[in-house]
């Protein structure tokens, strides 16, 4: 048995507040990074800095809450600490973040 075939990370598929349901109509699930991302983007939403950014344009009011961001989302003991990248651009923000145990960059 390989590292890749234990089962680390499962969890029900959230989008909007609900279950994704499969063809079976069964709740859906997620594995592995994509685990990890779901739960960084309820940490995210769940502290309220994404409200502190609506509305702002100035970089200097920006860079600061994008930093808070970043702090969150390194608290993530799965994550790599270093590997988080944000960045603001026209459709809101991209988030990307090397895992410990799954490597390469994964987008959150």
């Amino acid at each position: 048995m390989t590292f890749d075939d234990i089962q680390l990370h499962i969890d029900l598929n959230v989008v909007d507040g609900d279950f994704v349901l499969n063809d079976s109509l069964s709740p859906a699930t997620l594995q592995k990074a994509d685990v990890i991302a779901q739960d960084i983007k309820h940490r995210i939403l769940e502290s309220g800095l994404l409200v502190k950014l609506v509305g702002l344009r100035n970089e200097n009011g920006i860079k600061p809450i994008l930093t808070e961001l970043e702090l969150l989302i390194e608290q993530d003991d799965r994550l790599k600490p270093g590997s988080i990248n944000i960045i603001k651009n026209d459709n809101g923000l991209s988030i990307d973040a090397k895992t410990r145990q799954y490597g390469g960059y994964h987008e959150i």
